[in-house]
This record gives C-alpha cells, sequence and structure tokens, in this order.
C-alpha cells in the first residue's frame, strides 16, 4: 500500500508543477500568453526557412562547381585547338620544296611569306660540317648559330625531330620558356627529303586564361605540375591530388584553403588547366540567401513584435500606464499625464482618474499659494519691522544730539535776551549753532526718506549723460578744496534724480573721511563705472560692515550715507561693491550696469543734434 502511494505522489508532481505555472504565468499575465504564441510562430518560420536555406546553399554549391569545370573545359579546349593548329602550321610549312632545292636566302624568304599573326619565328636547321645550324630564318640575327645557342630548350626537340627516322609528321614541342613579356613554345618537324628540321615559334595565347568572370583565375601546368601560364606571382595553391587526376584524363574539383579550385586535363598533352576562385565570391550567392533567409526571420520576428506591440497598446498598456500613474499620485505626483483619445471604457476610466486629480491639484494649488501668500506677507512684515527698528534707532541716537544742542542754544539764548547788556554778535553763533542743527535734522530726515521711499527698483530710466550728472552732484554739495576728475565717461540708462543723489553721498563721504583737499576720480570699468578718492582707503577690517544701516566712523555722520548709495544702486539692478585691490585709496564700483558689448550712442554729437533740431 505504501509503495503504491509513493508512486502515485510521484507521478502527480509533474502535473501539478505545470499546473500551478499555468496559474502564476499564463492564467495571470496576458502578455505571457501572447508572448508564447508569438514565439512558436517564429520558431516555425524559422525551421521552414532555415531548411529551405539548406536546399538552396547545396543548389548554390553544385552550381559554383559546374561554373568551374565549364570554365576549366573551355580552356582546356582553347589550348588544344591551339596546340592541334600549330602543329598543323608547323607540318604544311615544312612540307614545301624549297629546303631541297633552294638556297638560303630562298628559304628565308619562304619563310617569310609563311609567316603568319600567330608564329613569333620560323627557323630552317641543317646539318652543316657535322653540327646542326640555323640555315634560314625569319629572325637573320639566328643565322649560322646552333639551334640551342639560340635558345636552350630548343636542343632536345630538335635532336628529337632531326634524329627521327620514321618519315612521318611529327611534331616535337620544347617546354614554354620566357619570351619577352609572353611565353612562347617552340614546334619542331623533321623537313621531309632533307636532313633539317623546322622550327616555330609561337606565342603561347595567355589571353584566353584571363577569364571575364569576375574572380575566376586559370592557369596552365606542365605534367610535373609547374606553372606554364598563369602561375606566376599566384598565391592559389595547387592540388597534388587534382594535378594527377587531370594528368589521368579526370576533371575534378577540390577546395583548398579559401579558394575552390577545377583541374582538367588538356587532350594530347600532359598538361592541366586549372581554374579557381575565392570560396567566398564563389558562394557569395550563398551569402545573400543566407542574409535574405535572417531578413526574412527579421522582418517576420519585427512584424509579429509590432503587432504584438499594437495589441498591446490597445489592451494591457493602457492599465499598466493608468497604473503607474496613479502610484505616481499617490507619491505626490499631480502633474502626471492621465489624457487619452479613447472612447471606450479604458478612456472613461482615464478621464475618471483625471477628474480625481484635476480636483486633488486644484486644492493643493489652492492651499500652497494661500500658504505662499501668507509666508510673504510674514516676510514683507518682518523686513518692514527691522528697517522700522533700524530707523528707530538712528533716528532715536541721531536726533537727539542736534536737538539737545538746538534746546541748549535756545536756553542760552533766553538767558541772554533776559540780559539788557547783551550784545547782538554774541548771540549771532548761537542762531547759526541753532541753523546748523536744524540743517543737520533735515539731512537725517533726507536720508531716511530716502531708504524708506516706496518700490525695491526703479520703474523708469532714461538715458543720462554720466559726466553731466557728476559735475551736477559735485556742484551740488561743499565741495571745500576737493577736485574732481571724470576719467571716462558715457551714456546710461538710469533714474537722474536717484544717481544724483547716490553721487552726493559718495561725494560728501569722501570728503568728511579724507579731508577737504581730497581728489575724487570717476572713470570707466567694463560693465559700469567707478568712483576713487586718493585718501589712505578703508580698512580690511570694515569693508564687510560699510554699507549697514547707521555704520559710521564720523561723530557728525548719520551711517546711512553709503546705505543710501547701495540701496540706489540694487534698486537699478546694478551691483554696489568696494575694490580691495585698488591701492591709492578708496574704489566704490558700480557693476552691470551696462553690458561689454552695449553700442555708446546715447549722448553723442549725432544724438543731442538730432534732439536740437527736432525742437
Amino acid at each position: 500500500m505504501t509503495g503504491g502511494g509513493d508512486e502515485t505522489a510521484a507521478s502527480s508532481q509533474p502535473d501539478g508543477l505545470l499546473e500551478r505555472l499555468h496559474a502564476v504565468v499564463l492564467n495571470r499575465s496576458y502578455t505571457a500568453k501572447f508572448a508564447v504564441a508569438l514565439a512558436v510562430i517564429v520558431i516555425v518560420l524559422a525551421a521552414v526557412g532555415f531548411g529551405s536555406y539548406l536546399q538552396i546553399q547545396e543548389r548554390i554549391v553544385s552550381d559554383a562547381a559546374t561554373d568551374l569545370e565549364t570554365s576549366a573545359t573551355h580552356h582546356a579546349d582553347s589550348i588544344e585547338q591551339w596546340r592541334t593548329t600549330t602543329e598543323t602550321e608547323t607540318i604544311a610549312i615544312a612540307a614545301a620544296g624549297v629546303y631541297d632545292t633552294g638556297t638560303s636566302t630562298d628559304i628565308r624568304q619562304y619563310l617569310t611569306t609563311a609567316e603568319s599573326s600567330q608564329v613569333r619565328s620560323l627557323h630552317y636547321v641543317s646539318t652543316v660540317n657535322g653540327s646542326q645550324m640555323v640555315v634560314a630564318s625569319t629572325e637573320t640575327s639566328t643565322e649560322g648559330r646552333s639551334p640551342w645557342a639560340v635558345e636552350p630548350v630548343w636542343e632536345s626537340p630538335v635532336l628529337a625531330a632531326m634524329n627521327d627516322t620514321t618519315g612521318t609528321e611529327t611534331v616535337v614541342r620544347s617546354t614554354a620558356y620566357a619570351d619577352g613579356d609572353g611565353y612562347s613554345i617552340a614546334f619542331v618537324t623533321p623537313v621531309p627529303d632533307s636532313d633539317g628540321a623546322l622550327v616555330l615559334v609561337a606565342r603561347v595565347p595567355a589571353a584566353q586564361f584571363h577569364d571575364g568572370r569576375n574572380g575566376f583565375k586559370t592557369q596552365l601546368l606542365t605534367g610535373d605540375g609547374g606553372p606554364l601560364i598563369g602561375g606566376q606571382g599566384d598565391s592559389t595553391p595547387i592540388s597534388q591530388d587534382g594535378r594527377r587526376a587531370a594528368t589521368a584524363g579526370q576533371t575534378t574539383t577540390i577546395e583548398t584553403g579559401d579558394r575552390v579550385a577545377t583541374y582538367t586535363p588538356v587532350n594530347g598533352t600532359s598538361w592541366v588547366v586549372v581554374t579557381s576562385a575565392e570560396r567566398e565570391s564563389l558562394y557569395g550567392t550563398s551569402r545573400l540567401v543566407r542574409w535574405g533567409f535572417l531578413a526574412v526571420i527579421g522582418t517576420a520576428a519585427i512584424s509579429l513584435g509590432v503587432a504584438g506591440y499594437l495589441f498591446g497598446r490597445h489592451t494591457v498598456r493602457p492599465l499598466r500606464q493608468l497604473r503607474h500613474r496613479t502610484q505616481a499620485m499617490e507619491q505626490g505626483d499631480l502633474g502626471v499625464d492621465i489624457s487619452t483619445t479613447r472612447q471606450d471604457e479604458v478612456g472613461r476610466l482615464y478621464d475618471a482618474f483625471g477628474n480625481m486629480r484635476d480636483t486633488l491639484r486644484r486644492q493643493i494649488q489652492q492651499a500652497q499659494a494661500a500658504r505662499k501668500e501668507a509666508e510673504r506677507s510674514s516676510h514683507e512684515l518682518e523686513r518692514q519691522n527691522e528697517r522700522l527698528d533700524e530707523f528707530a534707532s538712528t533716528l532715536s541716537h541721531d536726533l537727539r544730539n542736534p536737538l539737545t544742542v538746538a534746546r541748549g542754544h535756545v536756553e542760552l539764548l533766553a538767558t541772554r535776551l533776559s540780559d539788557p547788556g547783551t550784545d547782538s554778535a554774541d548771540l549771532q553763533s548761537h542762531i547759526e549753532k541753532l541753523e546748523d542743527a536744524h540743517d543737520r535734522i533735515e539731512s537725517i530726515i533726507d536720508d531716511v526718506l530716502t531708504l524708506t521711499r516706496k518700490g525695491a527698483s526703479v520703474e523708469e530710466t532714461a538715458p543720462v549723460p554720466l559726466a553731466a550728472v557728476i559735475t551736477d552732484a559735485w556742484d551740488n554739495i561743499d565741495n571745500k578744496s576737493a577736485s574732481i576728475e571724470v576719467a571716462g565717461s558715457r551714456t546710461i540708462d538710469a533714474d537722474r534724480t536717484r544717481l544724483l543723489r547716490a553721487l552726493e553721498n559718495l561725494f560728501r563721504n569722501a570728503i568728511d573721511h579724507v579731508g577737504p583737499e581730497v581728489t575724487v576720480t570717476v572713470g570707466l570699468t567694463d560693465h559700469g563705472f567707478y568712483v576713487a578718492d586718493d585718501g589712505p582707503g578703508i580698512p580690511t577690517d570694515a569693508v564687510d560692515n560699510i554699507f549697514e544701516y547707521g555704520h559710521t566712523t564720523s561723530e557728525d555722520g548719520t551711517g546711512l550715507g553709503l546705505s543710501i548709495v547701495k540701496t540706489i544702486a540694487e534698486a537699478h539692478g546694478w551691483r554696489l561693491y568696494i575694490d580691495t585691490t585698488y591701492p591709492d585709496g578708496a574704489m566704490f564700483v558700480f557693476a552691470d550696469v551696462f553690458s561689454e558689448d552695449e553700442p555708446d550712442w546715447y549722448g553723442t554729437e549725432f544724438e543731442w543734434g538730432r534732439s536740437e533740431a527736432s525742437d
């Protein structure tokens, strides 16, 4: 019983695994089902295509081998025809009766007339004084010489032909030899009724071995495998098995290395024609078929993939996108796009989520706007309170002193006026001090009004010649014995009144801190202008605090002058800083006043002349 139960449990395990796999993967993922179907289709197409490719490959190899054999056979037939024709021509020229009855001049003349386009030269060899000698020739330079002195390879065929006693028409060939820019072969035959022999030198028709087909190379081999034609400088390896089979009369095709070669015999000779081609070039069509097969499979796979993508795009993908977008909303991203052009159930589901998102986003935006407004109001109120505290401190400190002085002098005036003997000249000094105190109070009030002027920026500007503003500002102050130098000027866009006030404060600051004979210089920088004096400069530890409200080193100063200058500069959008590298005094630099390439045509003679003309 136990054994039977174990077998049942073991047999049910695979079924249970498949059921779990089906439940987990296929039932829960429609995409998985569709992907499996596409994969099966691709596999079937690949199997069918691969089988077709193998059949086509086999046919291509067979056709390529037939093509090589046809080319090699054609070359062999051409060589055989050339050999037969040349031997026939050699026998015909040797059959003339001029050799037995004519002189060497007659023979030479005959040979010259018998020479054809296929013949390179003709030579009649006869025995003279017991040795063989060229008696007559189309090349007169060879006459009177032994044949092997003319060409060593002639010796064997010449001796064989002259020693032939059969009387038959026999032609003996020499081996091929280099002759100029080609190769030649000597065809030697005995001359009937004579003790001589005719040597016909013919050029081997190498042009026949230049196959018009791209990539084909043809060689002509001797019986022992040596290259006769086409072998010099050729990298095609020679198969000895192929050569031996061709010598035995069989045409065979052999693959050697990266080349395919066909060996075929030349009938009537021991020669072998070899026609070869690179494997890649010969089987190039196979490569095209292979790429075509891959292209078909790839196209099928891409097409199925596109079909699956479009199907998923209209079914599974929208739901997945909606899930991801709702997750983004859950994480706080209310800018996620939940729009769709679909009008079906999926589209209505998108619209419902979009409306919910828009409502929630509006509520959050309203809350954020209210919070930002509250924060802005709080910051503005805090800033105003800070300024009011600073102004209150300044007023309470700076106004108290001149008021105290004024009160003291008023009391003195009251006392003196009650004294009948009081001198009016003595009272004049107290009156002047009262005027100074009130002037001081007016100055403080003007500074406070400047700092508390409504608006943190300049709303309207106009082209202002800098030199003119400098002159006016210098004339508006008590410059005492000080002097002003304008090192450079140009027209800038500014609020002239506020710029005038800033320059007046800087000029007063220079006179108050350096002395009544200070020299103030105003010049241009790449992006603005500067105001410098020839005083001792500003201590390094005071640079960071010099623009703060109430900061002053003078007993009579309000500490607001440089703060006003900085406020006016920032209202224009400029930067104001102290150049601590300036060695000759203090230098205040106004930066970002204009760009370096900004044209400076305001205030020129042309501009002023045009303005006057328009008036």
